[in-house]
């Protein structure tokens, strides 16, 4: 079996990777063609990884990336995979009408719960076709107003992230995300993505009279969607070891530093979007990855 291992991206800036179908002047982003869902290409997530790990030492982004296509025509094989980076939690501010007030909450939906799970080896639990969550009550969602269930001990057990958080995220985020939760079935949490995800709109004040633009007023140059800061994300990744020349603890280590660390991910870095922090569920190497590929592959 081949090394696979799983690790989670927490957005600290909206995340805007390009996708097609732009209508007009509205920005779309990447979205997976079976769910709609929005999420991060795997091409991304590598490319920023890579660039990251050069910067450390371009030998070893080589040897764990491959050789970057040169003039002659060659290139090299990598030696680490990276598959795309999918929601697994989206913030929604959301009213409780029992309690009058705003309530930050993340909302997730079965599909997606069940995917992590499976990516990441535990037993899925199922969940019913109904809103549930950490704390019941009548909510008011993206102007949508559910009743949300309590979630059973197992239901919390199964909705946990693998591994540690990074200490950045531990003792802040952690805990309130664990209290905020509402998991929706799919085609709730469906509308959500296509209607309520996070948008800026591009203009320009114009400085004088042009036409029908009076001086002052805004000229409309594109709208942004972007999946929104605070969402949780989880990616799939490992290890395809060659025979000649395999990476060594050395490379795995600054994998290791890059991959714990803050990234930046999509486009639009010159006005602060894609910044994420990052961290996995298993840092281990030479050992684990040694039982887990029964024949590494040669060129």
């Amino acid at each position: 079996m081949k090394d696979f291992r799983i690790g989670y991206l927490y957005s600290l800036a909206p995340i805007h990777c390009g996708g097609e179908g732009d209508l007009g002047n509205i920005l779309e982003i990447a979205r997976e063609v079976h769910t709609n869902f929005p999420y991060v290409p795997g091409s991304s997530l590598r490319g920023s990884l890579r660039d990251e790990v050069k910067l450390l030492d371009s030998k070893s982004a080589d040897l764990l990336f491959g050789k970057e296509l040169d003039n002659n025509g060659q290139m090299g094989v990598h030696q680490v995979w990276f598959g795309d980076a999918r929601l697994l939690w989206v913030p929604m501010r959301t009213m409780s009408l029992r309690g009058g007030a705003d309530i930050f909450t993340w909302v997730s939906c079965h599909s997606l719960i069940r995917d992590c799970a499976i990516a990441s080896g535990k037993q899925f639990v199922t969940f019913p076709n109904r809103p549930v969550g950490t704390r019941a009550g009548t909510y008011v969602v993206a102007d949508a107003q559910i009743e949300v269930s309590a979630m059973s001990d197992q239901q919390k057990q199964a909705i946990a992230l693998s591994g540690n958080w990074p200490s950045s995220l531990k003792d802040s985020v952690k805990p309130t995300w664990e209290q905020n939760q509402i998991v929706l079935p799919d085609a709730d949490f469906q509308v959500l993505m296509e209607h309520s995800l996070w948008t800026q709109i591009r203009n320009k004040i114009q400085d004088e009279t042009k036409g029908a633009n009076q001086a002052g007023s805004a000229e409309v140059f594109w709208t942004d969607v972007c999946i929104p800061r605070d969402t949780i994300l989880y990616f799939t990744w490992g290890y395809r070891l060659l025979k000649e020349k395999p990476v060594t603890s050395f490379e795995h280590d600054l994998m290791m530093e890059v991959l714990q660390g803050l990234l930046q991910v999509g486009g639009q870095a010159n006005v602060g979007r894609g910044w994420v922090q990052s961290w996995v569920s298993d840092n281990t190497f030479q050992s684990s990855i040694s039982e887990s590929i029964a024949a590494p592959v040669g060129v």
